[in-house]
């Protein structure tokens, strides 16, 4: 189920033809959405004040404003904003979505490293997985911008055999 909404997002980013990453942001009436620039870089503190329609301009430039799967499963979840990154992820893609087998989150800075153990989902959609990152990786993004209260953008995710890495920059807001 999880997997079939990836549908959508990658026809839009398909007919956008869109290859820089998505900035994944906190909820805003209780949905997050991720922000793609269609040029340049993302204008992150203009991302959280643009609408929350399919297309917008942030700061003259072009961009699409996305529901990631992640939202959906953060908000269907009951995640309270008390838990901590490696609980909360924890407990969405392990325990709610059952995505992951396990989790380990370290904060260093503004950035902050997942390694998800054990995936068993996954896309079949280059541009969604170029864009947003691969499932898990994606919903990782969804919780972080939900429990830091902050944009989040995902950097780098490396993958082998049972395991991903990512590593996520969180945007200073303000």
């Amino acid at each position: 189920m999880v997997e079939a909404s990836c549908v959508n997002v990658e026809a839009l980013l398909e007919e956008f033809d869109v290859r820089g990453r998505g900035v994944y942001l906190p909820p805003k009436e209780g949905r997050g959405y991720v922000y793609v620039p269609l040029k340049g870089g993302a204008d992150v503190s203009g991302a959280m004040r643009a609408p929350t329609r399919v297309f917008v301009k942030v700061g003259g430039a072009p961009g699409l404003m996305v529901f990631p799967p992640g939202s959906e499963v953060v908000r269907l979840s009951g995640l309270g904003g008390e838990a901590g990154l490696e609980e909360a992820l924890g407990f969405v893609l392990g325990d709610f979505l059952e995505a992951v087998h396990g989790v380990k989150a370290i904060r260093e800075g503004d950035r902050v490293v997942v390694e998800y153990s054990g995936p068993v989902v996954g896309t079949g959609f280059p541009r969604f997985v170029a864009v947003l990152g691969s499932l898990p990786v994606s919903v990782g993004g969804s919780v972080l911008a939900s429990v830091l209260s902050a944009p989040v953008e995902l950097v780098e995710e490396e993958s082998s055999p049972g395991r991903i890495r990512a590593v996520y920059r969180v945007h200073a807001v303000g």
